[in-house]
């Protein structure tokens, strides 16, 4: 319900928030001007911290990957491809090259994907936000855009026990082509008076089993949003070595990839 919402909102999404205030109240240092980046998730709910990834420790995680997809039957891990989800020791190797494969918390069997997943920058800024050290509950790898349409995070991803406490990290595994589908995201829209609530059913905020919504049904309600509010998508095309962080609430989508043959990993 909208109720538990408002009940978890982090200090800085409250009307209240005073940004000036809680850095006079710091007696600590940070790898990165936090003013700046604080104000950013204020009115944007993106982060961007450039060039704070360590090359190797991507390559490092490239080369688990090659890895489990040779060895994928010694593995215990949940695999999702055009919608169903299975145990990758279901698949044939074949299927584990496909374009649309995605490998769900590759963190759990991976320690570059755990070190990666966790970064200093990010650890350090959300740590920030939500006033206590943040956890890495799951995780995306995949190798091409989604083309998925605009939608919101956290209707989908129930592990937190306060609601407003969800935050994404994108962290590009090489540099990303505008032809690939890179990533697409509404500046702004994070922010409740923008994208509102919408209901799946019963006043229910989240997507449950018995929704009498569809996804499909809340990217029309975000589509509409962002028309009425006039806020056009901006498209991210980062460099390997980069980092993004968004609200849990921003509104995003994956464009259309155009060039068949480029990867978005």
């Amino acid at each position: 319900m909208v109720d538990d919402w408002f009940s978890s909102l982090p200090w800085i999404d409250r009307p209240d928030a005073n940004i000036a205030a809680y850095l006079e109240s710091l007696n600590e240092d940070t790898p990165f001007d936090l003013r700046v980046r604080l104000q950013e998730w204020q009115s944007r709910g993106v982060v961007v911290f450039q060039d704070v990834i360590p090359h190797d420790l991507i390559d490092s995680m490239l080369n688990d990957v090659e890895y489990l997809k040779l060895h994928y039957r010694d593995f215990e891990l949940e695999v999702e491809l055009r919608g169903a989800t299975k145990q990758i020791s279901e698949y044939s190797p074949e299927e584990l090259e496909l374009s649309g494969i995605k490998f769900n918390s590759l963190q759990t069997i991976s320690k570059s994907c755990a070190l990666l997943s966790l970064s200093r920058e990010v650890v350090s800024f959300l740590k920030h936000v939500y006033q206590s050290p943040p956890v890495v509950m799951q995780s995306l790898t995949f190798q091409k855009g989604s083309e998925q349409p605009v939608h919101i995070d956290y209707p989908y991803v129930r592990c937190q026990t306060k609601l407003a406490h969800l935050a994404a990290i994108w962290i590009p595994l090489e540099d990303v082509s505008p032809q690939s589908g890179p990533l697409a995201y509404y500046l702004g829209s994070h922010r409740v008076d923008i994208s509102g609530f919408f209901d799946w059913g019963g006043g229910s905020i989240l997507l449950e089993s018995d929704s009498a919504k569809s996804p499909m049904d809340l990217s029309h309600y975000l589509w509409d949003r962002m028309l009425e509010k006039g806020i056009e998508p901006e498209t991210f095309c980062p460099r390997k070595g980069d980092v993004l962080i968004w609200h849990g609430n921003l509104a995003h989508a994956g464009t259309k990839i155009h060039d068949a043959e480029k990867t978005r990993k």
